[in-house]
C-alpha cells in the first residue's frame, strides 16, 4: 500500500483554531497494519513560525488492518490579544518513515495561514442607537477600531436623513472626504460628531442615520467597515414641549374685615416651550375647608393662549363671611388642553 496526503495545500484563516489534514492509505491489500510519521517543518524561505503561528507536531499515525484514512489535527495560533497583520504565512507537513507501506504523492502538504480577514483594521459604530436632545447642540457617536491598530486608518461618517431633515434639524455630514474620521496608530476609538439645529418649535422624536463608508488604511491589505456600519440617531425635543401651568402653586390671603368688601387673588397661568399654536385650557376652583359662594366666588373659565402668548391672569374673589375661622383653603385646577397640544401641570 501507499500513504499520501489528501491535499497539497490547506488555506485557513488565522482565527480558525485548528486544521484537520487527512492521510490516506491505498492499495489492493490493506489486511496488514501500517504506520507513518507526520512532521511539521518550516518552508523555504521560512514564513510561519512554530510556537508563534502554529503548534509544531511530530506524530506517529497507525493504520489498523482494513483502515484506509487517518486525520491529523494541527493547532493554529491566533495573535488575538495583539492582532498584527502578517498576510499569508505558510508551513509544511511531511510524511516520513513509512512501515509496511511506501510513500505516495503528495507526501508533502502546505498549510497557508491567512490573517488578512481577522486582523484587518476594522471600523464600526459602538452602539446601534444614540439618543440626544435638540438643545444639547450635538450628539457624539463613537466609532470603534479593532484588528491590527499599528497603522493609520480612516473612514467616512456621513448622514442619511429620515424624519429629521438636513439644515432644519441637523447639519449634514456629506459622503465626501470632509466627513473623514482618522485613526492614528494605536487609537481604537474616535468620535463622529453630529451638530444639531435648535429651534423653538416642538417636534416629536425625529430620526436619521449615520453611515460608515470608504474605509482606508496604510496597512498592506487596506481596511474594512464592520457589521455595525449604521447607527440610528434619535433627536428628542423636551425643551420645546409646550407646558401650561400655574406660575405659583401657593397663595396666601387675609379675608376682608367688613361686609361688602372683597380681596382679589391674581393667579398667573403661564405657557412654556413652543408657543406657535393655540391652546385652550379650563381653570376651575374646588372647595377644601373654604366653601364657594360663602368664602370665595367660584371660577370655571376657559383660557385661550393665542399664538405667541405666554401668560394669562386668573382672578378669584375672596369675600367677607362674618365668621371667625382658622385657616381655610380651596384649590384651583387646570383641565387638559382641548387642542391636545400642551401638557398641563
Amino acid at each position: 500500500p501507499i500513504l499520501y496526503f489528501g491535499g497539497v495545500e490547506y488555506p485557513v484563516d488565522e482565527s480558525i483554531g485548528s486544521v484537520d489534514v487527512r492521510v490516506w492509505r491505498a492499495g489492493t491489500d490493506l489486511s496488514q497494519a501500517s504506520s507513518v510519521t507526520v512532521r511539521s517543518q518550516k518552508t523555504e524561505p521560512p514564513s510561519a513560525d512554530a510556537g508563534t503561528d502554529y503548534v509544531g507536531i511530530s506524530r506517529n499515525l497507525d493504520f489498523a488492518p482494513g483502515v484506509n484514512m487517518q486525520t491529523v489535527r494541527v493547532i493554529v495560533l491566533d495573535d488575538l490579544g495583539q492582532p498584527v497583520l502578517e498576510g499569508i504565512e505558510k508551513f509544511e507537513l511531511v510524511l516520513r518513515m513509512p512501515m509496511n507501506a511506501a510513500l505516495g504523492d503528495p507526501s508533502k502538504a502546505t498549510v497557508a495561514i491567512n490573517d488578512s480577514v481577522s486582523d484587518l483594521p476594522k471600523m464600526q459604530f459602538k452602539e446601534r442607537v444614540y439618543t440626544g436632545n435638540e438643545n444639547d447642540g450635538q450628539i457624539v457617536v463613537m466609532i470603534h477600531r479593532s484588528g491590527d491598530i499599528q497603522y493609520r486608518s480612516s473612514v467616512r461618517c456621513y448622514t442619511r436623513q429620515g424624519s429629521a431633515q438636513v439644515m432644519m434639524d441637523f447639519e449634514e455630514r456629506p459622503n465626501t472626504d470632509i466627513s473623514t474620521i482618522t485613526f492614528l496608530p494605536g487609537e481604537t476609538e474616535k468620535p463622529c460628531i453630529l451638530e444639531l439645529m435648535d429651534d423653538v418649535l416642538y417636534e416629536e422624536i425625529e430620526e436619521l442615520r449615520l453611515v460608515l463608508g470608504t474605509p482606508q488604511s496604510n496597512s498592506p491589505f487596506g481596511a474594512v467597515v464592520g457589521e455595525q456600519n449604521e447607527t440610528l440617531i434619535r433627536i428628542r425635543d423636551d425643551a420645546d414641549k409646550t407646558i401650561i401651568k400655574f406660575g405659583e402653586t401657593k397663595f396666601s390671603v387675609s379675608e376682608p374685615k367688613e361686609p361688602g368688601q372683597s380681596v382679589v387673588i391674581k393667579i398667573p397661568v403661564i405657557r412654556q416651550g413652543d408657543t406657535s399654536k393655540v391652546s385652550v385650557v379650563r381653570v376651575h376652583t374646588k372647595d377644601g375647608s373654604a366653601t364657594s359662594g360663602k368664602d370665595y366666588h367660584p371660577v370655571s373659565e376657559e383660557i385661550e393662549f393665542k399664538e405667541g402668548e405666554i401668560q394669562h391672569i386668573v382672578e378669584i374673589e375672596v369675600i367677607f363671611d362674618g365668621v371667625r375661622e382658622m385657616r381655610e383653603a380651596f384649590t384651583v385646577h387646570l383641565k387638559p388642553d382641548e387642542n391636545m397640544i400642551a401638557e398641563t401641570q
